[in-house]
């Protein structure tokens, strides 16, 4: 008897199972789905048996050892994370580990596997929930059921939710996420997969959980792109795996946020998606409002000119005088992002990546976020040697320098300057705070007592040439609309207060139908699914040659499978150099009705050596 077993262990992707053959005293015992010990080089790994063969051969290695008589996982889930890994261009163990509690021997051993009945599949069904105050989303889980999964983008919000379901649901509540302890991960995966816990909230990693039933997955906060994994491989979008999860166990999906995505508005407004709620005869989604909106300071208004400050006098008086909690949105770290010559032009540049270098003034140091490049600063121009060399552009340190000034002597509040490298649980502070941070500090923000809320340098973020900027500007604006007390001051500062965000504050339809028009003609997601191939190399000559080779055998195999796309590039990505490699890539448009089926066909054209991120968040970054 010959056994395929898939083992828990990092391998390249077209190393997917392995031969062994079966000792005869586990061979009545061996069932498809078993966590098993087997040889694997030099020593004992683990590993899943994945199939089972009559035949024989004693050239293999044998395997001797099950771990658990009770199968961990069915044959449908096993082949699910085998056709997840040849669209993400990885090996099926990365799944299986996502899946799987700690793997601790001596704990092993003492494992109890129940055996779950199966729950009879019924009706599949997709719908859209929309709620508007924290009353409104409370109704969301009112009539939460067992074996429901409810997914959200950070740990932050597992507790916040938690707390909306009814108290006797609090109790058969499970958590999921990445942070968790060995020994947490180990007590929680039991609880799940013995359904001692049936509700499990838990961030976008739990989707993978080999649950036995599953009637329904709650994807809350779907608008949040931290429901992707852009910073780590496989680069899975959340709501790509849902369509696999529902296929598997026969579930109900349903979407909701306080600011729908723009592809579920889309999704709604075509009937393409049931919505919980009305629409309007025109099909509008939200109902008009110009009560409390967010107020907009105009940048080339002669108050702020004369002013020479990053701030208006009006709000350096605002901040002078509010007596709670302030929040800064800086969305960019050190003093300055631009190091320019007025004589020559020059521009500080990493030489590396070419982006341009930051200023950190605490340390006088010029540096790139992209690799280990810095310099110490220099006021004289390299290239033409004039003293006319000036920083342009201000981040979380320069604000924080100004807001010291505006305070002058009055020591009234704690400025605290936050970003993904120093957010931290804030111990209680016995005086109000001043926030000065990027998306990294929407966590630490007490919004009851948050006062006046300011956000700086957004036209810089409208400004990214990627088709998503507009958006995640949008949910951010929504983001702080939504947590924000009545009685707190909201201001913008925008050079062009008649962009079409600013135009929607008042008729949130607007820019949802503005910005889907302008994908529509440009042909981009939700009209057609972007996929992003990239590859890495020590030279950009190499790299830039590797990926031109490959659209062309992308081309060719298009018209082999009688499949419909169109190639984006090759083109160099933004920044060129990242992580000690130089990188080169394209994109796919693709408008079948199965995108991750076409994908999956098209990958073994693809290189080793290629990276893909489907649904990207970025075309041009690697």
């Amino acid at each position: 008897m010959i056994a395929k077993i898939i083992p828990i262990k990092r391998l390249p992707r077209n190393f997917s199972s392995f031969d062994y053959t079966v000792a005869e005293n586990i061979e009545d015992s061996l069932k498809v789905g078993q966590l098993v010990e087997i040889p694997f080089r030099s020593k004992n790994i683990f590993g899943v048996v994945f199939s089972i063969e009559k035949n024989d051969n004693e050239k293999l290695k044998e395997l001797k050892t099950i771990i658990n008589e009770t199968p961990i996982f069915t044959k449908k889930q096993l082949e699910m994370y085998i056709i997840l890994a040849e669209i993400y261009l990885v090996s099926p163990t990365i799944f299986l580990k996502m899946a799987l509690l700690p793997l601790q021997k001596r704990k092993l051993g003492k494992m109890e596997l129940k055996n779950i009945a199966k729950i009879e599949s019924k009706e599949i069904n997709n719908s859209y929930f929309f709620y508007q105050s924290k009353q409104e989303h409370k109704k969301l889980f009112k009539e939460i059921t067992a074996n429901t999964l409810i997914i959200v983008p950070e740990v932050r919000h597992i507790e916040e939710l938690k707390k909306m379901l009814p108290k006797k649901q609090q109790e058969k509540v499970a958590t999921w996420y990445s942070e968790m302890s060995d020994k947490e991960k180990f007590e929680t995966w039991l609880n799940i997969k013995n359904e001692e816990k049936t509700i499990v909230i838990g961030t976008r990693n739990s989707i993978f959980l080999p649950f036995n039933n599953l009637t329904k997955i709650i994807l809350d906060y779907e608008h949040d792109e931290n429901l992707k994994s852009w910073d780590s491989t496989p680069k899975f979008h959340t709501k790509d795996i849902l369509k696999f999860l529902q296929k598997l166990y026969s579930c109900e999906i349903l979407f909701a946020s306080f600011s729908p995505s723009f592809e579920k508005y889309y999704e709604i407004t075509k009937s393409k998606l049931d919505y919980q709620g009305e629409l309007n005869k025109e099909k509008l989604l939200f109902p008009e409002n110009k009560k409390n909106l967010p107020s907009l300071v105009n940048l080339s208004n002669n108050n702020f000119i004369q002013n020479k400050s990053v701030f208006s006098l009006d709000l350096e008086d605002q901040i002078k005088n509010t007596e709670k909690d302030i929040f800064i949105y800086i969305n960019k770290r050190g003093f300055a992002t631009t190091t320019i010559c007025h004589n020559c032009g020059y521009i500080a540049r990493d030489p590396e990546s070419n982006m341009p270098l930051i200023y950190e003034k605490s340390t006088n140091q010029l540096y790139s976020p992209y690799s280990k490049y810095s310099q110490k600063f220099n006021p004289f121009c390299p290239k033409c040697k004039s003293e006319l060399l000036k920083n342009y552009g201000y981040g979380t340190e320069l604000i924080e320098q100004e807001v010291y000034k505006i305070l002058n002597t009055k020591n009234t509040h704690k400025v605290l300057k936050l970003d993904k490298d120093s957010v931290q649980e804030l111990k209680p502070q016995n005086k109000p705070k001043i926030i000065i941070g990027t998306n990294a500090a929407f966590k630490a923000i007490n919004w009851e007592e948050t006062e006046l809320i300011i956000f700086l340098d957004i036209d810089r973020q409208l400004a990214i040439p990627e088709y998503l900027s507009l958006e995640n500007v949008w949910h951010t604006i929504q983001e702080v609309e939504y947590y924000r007390q009545n009685s707190s001051q909201f201001y913008i500062q925008t050079a062009n207060p008649e962009h079409t965000v600013f135009k929607s504050l008042g008729e949130k339809d607007r820019i949802y139908r503005t910005d889907l028009n302008n994908r529509k003609n440009l042909a981009l997601f939700p009209y057609q699914y972007i996929v992003k191939y990239y590859c890495g190399t020590d030279t950009s000559l190499k790299s830039k040659e590797i990926t031109e080779q490959t659209v062309r055998n992308i081309n060719q195999a298009l018209t082999k499978l009688e499949k419909s796309a169109i190639v984006l590039g090759p083109y160099e990505m933004q920044p060129k150099y990242f992580r000690r490699q130089y990188w080169w890539g394209f994109a796919l448009k693709i408008s079948d009705k199965n995108p991750l089926s076409v994908i999956r066909q098209l990958n073994q054209y693809i290189p080793g050596n290629f990276k893909i991120d489907p649904n990207p968040i970025s075309l041009l970054s690697p």
